[in-house]
């Protein structure tokens, strides 16, 4: 079959590897599409998290495909199913930008996906998860106002999370234009942070007193200070980011100003209601894919994925 393997920073190779060999409680899964994370892209970049991990390396796991196999211990699962969530490539093994993807424990691991869901939405269920789990930390409510730092595919996940469940003001800041554009379109306040003051246009929002829930998505030294700034005293800030430098936080300006700090959680907790958010048409997710490419074409999908001002969510089919 086909893989992609990251060897060092732009040093991606689509080669020929051995099947994997499925043992009793695995489940193989032909790979139909994955989505390129920006942990994933942190990878293909060697930034400081990337270099968190051993090259060379496979780390795709936003996928979606069909089990094509599973072992003779394996009860949940069937041959035919959609699927998502499982892969563990950090214990070896290709991850999902491959074409089969063997699944270690099927039946605890994999997800069934309803056959109305597509395999681009479906693809998009790992990051919906990530927004999922961050948004029920600060949990935004009643007429609180929002800032969403980034509108990366996670920030937009968390805007149509707070659009449903706020009657408050959503404000999200970015500085690539094709965010900017969709954060508009799917109906908040967006604002082009190169060209305008978000301090100046959040003192306004909130008629100076701060903002009431910030969340940290772009991963920017600048929109990390932006966080801690701008969120009122009281406030409650979720970070989701991975950071390619290394961050200062002072710490007297949490505790000076009683300022609530979470990291986002992981983990498929909420798999059933954002099943239900796609089904009930409560999150869009198609609208985030702004590019798909062939697994052979895997290297220019990560430079495109790399290239944020023009990208939002990049997709590779095998």
């Amino acid at each position: 079959m086909k893989t992609a393997i990251i060897y060092g920073p732009h040093d991606l190779r689509v080669e020929e590897v051995e099947m994997p060999a499925v043992g009793p409680e695995d489940g193989l899964v032909h790979v139909r599409v994955c989505g390129i994370c920006g942990s994933d892209v942190h990878r293909y970049l060697g930034t400081r998290y990337g270099q968190r991990f051993r090259y060379p390396l496979n780390s795709g796991h936003e996928y979606c495909g069909d089990v094509v196999q599973v072992g003779e211990n394996v009860r949940r699962i069937n041959v035919g199913d959609k699927v998502v969530l499982g892969v563990d490539w950090v214990n070896g093994g290709p991850g999902a930008f491959s074409e089969y993807v063997r699944i270690p424990h099927a039946d605890e691991r994999l997800h069934k996906v309803p056959e109305k869901i597509t395999y681009e939405e479906a693809a998009l269920i790992e990051p919906l998860l990530v927004a999922l789990n961050g948004f029920s930390k600060p949990k935004p409510k009643g007429r609180e106002s929002v800032l969403i730092l980034g509108a990366g595919p996670i920030g937009l996940c968390l805007l149509q999370l707070c659009r449903n469940e706020c009657s408050g003001e959503i404000m999200v800041s970015e500085i690539s234009p094709r965010r900017l554009e969709l954060a508009r379109h799917l109906g908040v306040t967006a604002v082009d942070a190169t060209k305008e003051s978000l301090e100046e246009r959040v003192k306004a929002f909130t008629n100076g007193e701060g903002i009431d829930v910030a969340f940290e998505c772009a991963g920017a030294l600048d929109t990390l200070r932006q966080a801690f700034s701008l969120t009122k005293p009281g406030g409650r800030i979720c970070l989701i980011a991975h950071y390619s430098q290394s961050a200062e936080i002072d710490p007297e300006v949490i505790v000076g100003r009683s300022l609530t700090v979470y990291g986002p959680g992981y983990g498929g907790i909420f798999f059933n209601e954002a099943i239900r958010l796609i089904v009930d048409g409560k999150v869009q997710l198609e609208p985030l894919v702004s590019h798909q490419f062939p697994l052979q074409k895997a290297r220019e999908a990560f430079e495109a994925a790399a290239n944020t001002r023009l990208s939002v969510k990049v997709l590779v089919r095998s």
